[in-house]
């Protein structure tokens, strides 16, 4: 049982491994091209992104088809339902990440937190068009991939739904090394592997880091909801709107989910 155990937990740890030894190996190569200044770093991030996510979808791909197997294949279907589901996927996403973040930078977190302040710098010191491709379309696909379609459900194997959300949550937070980012990317972790729960695809957890990056990318580069940052009447008000708007989805999410299980 121990080897047993101990097989499984490689099997969730190597992929992690496989994706970060690539991840760095690509952005040390692309530091020797490009250089190292900040204008180039979400291009960096972008093509590492590029890079990483064929070796992740090589074990995804794996685990679809025993999954398949032993479950049928589901096909994809666009009707009403669907619809209705993506568009709760994203308004969840959006709000709860608009919150969260609201929350974090009324705390001392931000000031305090080095590495997050150095990280959002470069961030955002390159040209809007990166961040898009980056940040909101190739970082989410990889990311999910990984944490999500690989981790997750590997977890959920072996521990159960809801170890599997919380500890596939607390690493994808942990990997994103300062407290600021773990704590927002935990809280969207657990947010992201529920989702995929719920509706047992993967485009859903895609779909929500999407809008949740895509509202963090518009508001740094507009301006907009800025007041929202602030802890006064207006900020917190509005921070406190979006989080319930967050939490009657995610309730509504729950609800049908359990009914459906019931059927199960």
């Amino acid at each position: 049982m121990k080897k047993i155990r101990a097989y499984r937990i490689w099997q969730i740890i190597y992929p992690v491994g496989i994706y970060y030894v690539v991840s760095s190996l690509t952005y040390f190569a692309l530091e020797m091209l490009l250089g190292t200044d900040a204008q180039s770093y979400m291009m960096r991030q972008l093509i590492c992104a590029a890079i990483t996510i064929p070796f992740i979808m090589a074990y995804y791909v794996q685990d679809k088809k025993l999954e398949d197997n032993v479950y049928g294949e589901k096909k994809f279907v666009l009707d009403g339902m669907l619809v209705r589901d993506i568009l709760l996927v994203i308004g969840t996403a959006m709000t709860l990440g608009i919150a969260t973040n609201n929350i974090i930078a009324m705390t001392p977190l931000v000031e305090k937190s080095v590495g997050f302040t150095q990280a959002n710098e470069a961030f955002f010191a390159g040209q809007m068009i990166y961040e898009l491709l980056g940040s909101c379309l190739l970082i989410p696909i990889a990311e999910e991939l990984l944490y999500r379609g690989v981790v997750y459900k590997r977890l959920r194997l072996m521990v159960g739904v809801t170890p599997a959300i919380l500890l596939s949550a607390l690493l994808f937070g942990v990997m994103h090394v300062n407290l600021v980012q773990l704590l927002y990317a935990g809280i969207l972790g657990l947010l992201l592997a529920f989702l995929l729960e719920w509706t047992g695809k993967l485009y859903a957890p895609i779909l929500g880091h999407i809008a949740a990056n895509l509202a963090a990318v518009v508001r740094q580069e507009t301006g907009w909801l800025d007041f929202s940052y602030q802890p006064t009447v207006a900020g917190i008000g509005f921070t406190l709107f979006m989080l319930a708007i967050a939490s009657v989805l995610i309730w509504c999410q729950i609800r049908q989910y359990k009914r459906e299980h019931r059927k199960s």
